[in-house]
């Protein structure tokens, strides 16, 4: 914040606030997170509030381009989310006698700034008053504003695999957060089904090097090439910024996206995960006899995570990306009435539609079970990731396949989610499957 912004509303009870948060400890070895919530905080003064929305603070505060799709790049909601945590944090330890307060409420990036309420001595979190709730409303809810979550100690082992695999991506914020709220009784007989005592679980992110190989080459990789290697052969690789990528370089590292780390760990932090032998294990590194004894999770689409395809032929909502277009597109095998025998990633007025597919179904030759999280692009997949954590959506869907308390029936369904400048809603219900065993 420059020495002109601060004196321009020097006497802004508003600003003085900022400043006091921005000199905190709690915000002390955060500049990313106070510049964050400087930008949008003078935004707010400046009377630009519907201007405030993920593609602006992408460009402004995270040094994206103008041209970068906020719908592929979740550092945003990301780093929103963690910065809700640390201003509760603040609020509630380091400065718990604070008159004023601020909030991002979920659902926007539109700072609030209410006088803090108290009942019976006990302080209470304020309400949006009208003019932020009006401004916030002009920009739709983040599709991924899942509750924020805390480190659990027993998940040492797969938090560092995690890590491990998180090359050249922050991800010290997902250790930080709050432990979110449980899942509903649907959820629950979902996560029962594959967090057991019984049989271990391997969760497998996306390989976002793989991701890059393909969009350079624009040609897709089939399962056989990627565990024999020999995709890297392939050449006319180019080079980046003066760097030749090379068949070695793409060989030597082991990427995935902060939005699949922060899948992970929310799966890691459920309590029937929290008593089950779970391992996180690289796409790259996996071999298909882990697949047969064991639960597997595994995310992202077919381009991004290549053992999905050994399950292509059991599920009706094929996912694919098409490399040449660079657009990703569901397959309807077998379209019902009323629906589309083609989705396909589109954009209209400004607003991307995208689709995400979420299926649960036997494992490899029937031993456990696979839950499959997958998108025509990260925020179809994000969309597929936040539906069994939606308490009502999800309990709404269950009731519809006929799910029980202790009983979940394999199913795959194929959701769509709109983005509006960056921020995306709640997915919808487009079709479903009942998949028989």
């Amino acid at each position: 914040m420059s020495a002109g912004e601060r004196s321009r509303y020097q006497d802004d009870e508003r600003m003085l606030l900022l400043r006091q948060i921005a000199a905190s400890r709690t915000f002390a070895k955060s500049p990313r997170l106070t510049k964050f919530l400087e930008f949008i905080c003078l935004w707010l003064f400046e009377g630009r509030a519907r201007e405030i929305n993920e593609q602006q603070i992408g460009i402004h505060v995270f040094g994206r381009s103008a041209a970068y799709s906020a719908s592929d790049d979740s550092i945003v909601r990301s780093q929103a989310r963690l910065l809700r945590q640390r201003l509760e944090e603040y609020f509630e330890h380091e400065c718990p006698h604070s008159v004023l307060i601020v909030t991002i409420p979920k659902g926007g990036y539109v700072p609030v700034f209410e006088p803090r309420e108290v009942v019976q001595g006990v302080a209470v979190q304020p309400k949006p008053n009208a003019e932020a709730a009006s401004a916030e409303s002009s920009s739709v809810a983040s599709a991924a504003t899942a509750p924020a979550q805390k480190r659990g100690p027993r998940r040492v082992l797969l938090l560092a695999g995690l890590t491990a695999l998180a090359v050249a991506i922050g991800v010290v914020g997902f250790f930080l957060r709050p432990r979110s709220p449980q899942p509903g009784a649907a959820a629950d007989a979902l996560w029962s089904e594959l967090f057991t005592s019984a049989s271990p679980t391997l969760i497998v992110p996306s390989d976002d090097a793989l991701v890059l190989f393909q969009d350079f080459t624009k040609s897709p990789v089939q399962l056989d090439e990627y565990l024999s290697g020999t995709y890297l052969s392939k050449a006319n690789l180019p080079s980046v910024n003066g760097i030749s990528l090379s068949a070695e370089w793409f060989a030597s590292h082991q990427l995935t996206s902060s939005a699949d780390l922060n899948l992970a760990l929310r799966l890691a932090r459920l309590p029937q995960a929290v008593k089950a032998d779970v391992e996180t294990r690289n796409a790259r590194v996996l071999r298909i006899d882990d697949l047969k004894s064991r639960n597997v999770i595994l995310i992202g689409g077919v381009a991004a995570n290549p053992w999905v395809g050994l399950f292509k032929d059991r599920l009706n909502f094929d996912v694919n990306w098409d490399w040449k277009a660079s657009e990703g597109y569901v397959v309807n095998k077998h379209p019902q009435s009323g629906e589309s025998a083609l989705y396909r990633d589109t954009v209209t007025d400004g607003a991307r539609r995208s689709y995400g597919v979420l299926a649960f179904l036997p494992g490899i030759e029937g031993n456990g079970d696979a839950l499959l999280f997958q998108g025509t692009g990260m925020a179809g997949t994000e969309s597929a990731a936040d539906f069994p954590f939606s308490l009502t959506e999800f309990r709404n869907f269950a009731q519809r396949i006929g799910a029980t308390h202790d009983r979940m029936p394999y199913f795959e369904v194929l959701l769509e989610t709109s983005s509006v400048g960056g921020n995306a809603p709640e997915a919808r219900v487009v079709a479903y499957r009942i998949i028989r065993p």
